[in-house]
């Protein structure tokens, strides 16, 4: 009896290619209707697959949605570091890195919101997002930076949390309350840069 030829197994890049072609589908269902619209046989429909081939390549929504988070991160953190690329002054690149930041958060609208506004997940998923390392690597990158400029300084864990958190409350402010009238975005991140890097008053 002859042996049935199945398709042969994907290599690895076909895998990331097929994962990225269901997340650029998810992402699109997103914007039009929310993340409540995504669903695993609604992006089988629309990827042209059963609805098990998904699954083979994501557990579930959430996977789905990690995956999402994921992706959106890698590309923030792209933009800001193809502006380093020619800066070289400690300041001036934690100023560059700050600017560019909020500025794309501001420019991806959708972004910010799929990041950090996602309804329909658990705080367990976003604790076992928020601890990956590759997560963390998101935020080590201003922590350097601030070691950079504050070489002496035993503080930088707080002086990070409060950049970051500090940026992110700019960029929702922007994202969600649009119509009021902000002072400008660029002065307000320099503003919030020479808070979080003011010698503390008291330890």
């Amino acid at each position: 009896m002859a042996r049935t030829v199945g398709r042969p197994p994907r290599s690895a890049a076909e895998i990331q290619e097929f994962r990225s072609k269901i997340g650029r589908h998810a992402l699109e269902i997103y914007r039009a209707e929310g993340f409540g619209a995504v669903s695993m046989r609604r992006l089988a429909r629309e990827v042209g697959c059963a609805p098990m081939t998904i699954y083979a390549h994501f557990e579930g929504k959430t996977d789905i949605l990690r995956y999402l988070w994921a992706d959106v991160l890698t590309d923030m953190s792209n933009d800001i570091q193809a502006k380093l690329t020619r800066i070289v002054g400690p300041s001036e690149r934690l100023e560059t890195a700050a600017h560019a930041f909020v500025a794309y958060w501001i420019a991806h609208p959708d972004h910010f919101r799929l990041v950090f506004m996602s309804n329909d997940v658990t705080r367990s998923d976003v604790r076992a997002f928020v601890t990956e390392d590759a997560t963390r690597a998101h935020i080590q990158v201003f922590s350097d930076l601030i070691r950079d400029v504050l070489s002496e300084e035993h503080d930088v864990k707080m002086r990070t949390d409060t950049l970051i958190s500090g940026m992110i409350g700019i960029a929702l402010c922007m994202n969600t309350i649009g119509d009021y009238p902000w002072a400008d975005v660029t002065l307000m991140t320099k503003q919030l840069l020479t808070s979080t890097l003011a010698k503390a008053t008291s330890q």
